[in-house]
């Protein structure tokens, strides 16, 4: 069915909806200098439905197309007959492809980290490099939001302090509709006027890459930015964007700031999640930039050109992690992603049912962006950027699912050995070794590169920390199956200073 066809049906009950809130508004005007915008009707349509109506295979709205479900049926059919007809065999097969994966995966991160170490070439030194613009492009910056009625006042207090021009900033703080407890903060944070709260109404998928495509379509700046309620980015990263975009040429759509945690010390967790941010955006991404391969953004703090963004036709809302598919999407339409130094500072999950709710909804989204980007064609547009795709992507999730059994499989295996003699080859240890240490070296260096302290122990016990994703991949499997394009709401504010969150609601 088309936005055309959709559209008649509910149009009247939304007018009616809207008239309603206006006189809301209204009275509340008076307490901010933002506007407080509801947004219309058409435009929420617009970021919901349009490019599954004008793309549909570059949409995860289909879900698995007729191909790929015929291609999985005769797959799992092969695999049971398989198993029936010499299950030996099968298990032969099995190892072996095991053996290859894993030879793959350790090549690709000793690539990695080879870029990594790489010596950069010498940087001419030139006024265009140097001098910075005499007026500042307007940057839009867009801020979705649900239900973080704690943690906002932080978020406006870090993007007081940043390094721009007030007056060439164009701040969009997106709402839901029956998200009342955070507007309400809002207007009493006194948002000055290069602020505007925009409410997106409940029509299509209740996701950010929705709230993300009304902010664009009400974008004023050259250049836009995403960042999340519990951000603290450094002051100077808009003007470092604006710079490398300056310096980059024209085709460079994005470039990505690196990524970490303010509470990496709260406990075992949060120091596994830094360590595993640290090596993906000091290590990994740079690495990949370096080699000219395509990746997946990170779901905040990447800043993007408004042409690139208008002509890729935005983020995907049915797509639960639209930042890894849109890093494909810009590659297919011949952009390049770059990044940038000024860090942004997050929260890490503490705890761990709802990191498993949050990763879930990242490798739900992995899988949807695989069954989109292997639809036809090659992803990212171009062999190498393909590659970076599987490697990248692939291995990821391919990982996410076999960490836990792999484990237990390994521990069997120990366990009977003194009964039954070893089941394990000597390439099976080596490679499990070598795979081990490779991706312990990851951690380090991105340890080293972020100039944080190197903690052996908690290194060494990230093992321990590894099949937890496999949890969460399971999980995200079923929620493929039976609610697809649900958004899994991360908590966040469980390490803000509340003095400090007290002070900003009085300021």
């Amino acid at each position: 069915m088309t936005i055309g066809e959709i559209f008649p049906v509910v149009q009247s009950a939304i007018n009616k909806q809207s008239d309603t809130r206006s006189d809301k508004v209204g009275a509340n005007r008076e307490n901010t200098a933002a506007k407080i915008i509801w947004a219309r009707e058409e435009e929420t349509f617009r970021g919901s439905f349009a490019l599954a109506n004008s793309l549909p295979l570059r949409s995860a709205s289909l879900g698995l197309t007729p191909t790929q479900r015929i291609v999985l049926a005769i797959f799992s059919l092969g695999l049971i007959c398989a198993a029936v007809l010499d299950i030996q065999a099968l298990v032969q097969f099995s190892r072996i492809t095991l053996l290859l994966i894993f030879m793959f995966a350790i090549l690709f991160r000793v690539l990695l980290l080879s870029a990594h170490f790489w010596p950069q070439e010498p940087k001419t030194t030139s006024s265009k490099e140097v001098d910075e613009p005499d007026i500042w492009p307007i940057y839009t910056l867009l801020l979705p939001m649900y239900r973080e009625a704690r943690i906002l006042p932080q978020l406006a207090a870090a993007l007081s302090k940043m390094n721009y021009p007030e007056d060439r900033l164009d701040i969009k703080l997106l709402l839901e509709a029956d998200d009342d407890e955070t507007l309400a903060v809002a207007q009493k944070l006194n948002l000055g006027g290069h602020w505007e709260i925009i409410v997106v109404p409940d029509i299509g998928p209740r996701t950010k890459p929705k709230a993300l495509n009304v902010g664009l379509d009400r974008a004023k700046g050259s250049f836009v930015t995403i960042y999340d309620a519990e951000d603290r980015p450094h002051p100077d990263q808009l003007r470092a964007a604006v710079m490398k975009f300056t310096n980059g040429g024209s085709k460079l759509a994005c470039v990505q700031a690196p990524l970490g945690y303010y509470n990496a010390g709260h406990n075992w967790l949060t120091q596994q999640f830094a360590l595993e941010y640290n090596a993906q955006f000091q290590v990994i991404i740079p690495a990949l930039v370096r080699l000219g391969i395509a990746f997946p953004l990170g779901g905040t703090s990447n800043h993007f050109r408004r042409e690139a963004l208008l002509e890729t036709q935005g983020w995907d809302p049915f797509n639960v992690t639209e930042d890894a598919d849109l890093g494909f999407r810009l590659a297919e339409n011949g952009w390049r992603a770059g990044v940038i130094k000024p860090p942004t500072l997050e929260e890490a999950t503490a705890q761990v049912r709802p990191w498993v709710g949050q990763r879930s909804r990242w490798i739900k989204g992995f899988l949807q962006t695989l069954m989109v980007h292997l639809r036809g064609g090659l992803p990212g547009g171009s062999p190498i950027h393909a590659f970076g795709f599987i490697a990248g992507l692939g291995l990821a999730v391919f990982s996410a699912f076999s960490h836990a059994f792999l484990l237990i499989a390994t521990l069997i295996c120990f366990a009977c050995w003194p009964m039954i003699g070893p089941m394990l080859s000597t390439m099976d240890m080596l490679l499990a070794g070598t795979g081990i240490a490779v991706a312990w070296l990851l951690l380090i260096a991105g340890q080293l590169a972020a100039q944080e302290k190197i903690n052996l122990l908690v290194i060494t016990s990230s093992v321990m920390y590894w099949p937890l994703q496999t949890w969460a991949a399971l999980r995200a499997a079923l929620e493929l199956l039976h609610k697809p394009f649900h958004w899994e709401k991360t908590d966040h504010g469980h390490s803000i200073n509340k003095q400090s969150v007290s002070d900003a609601l009085d300021t």
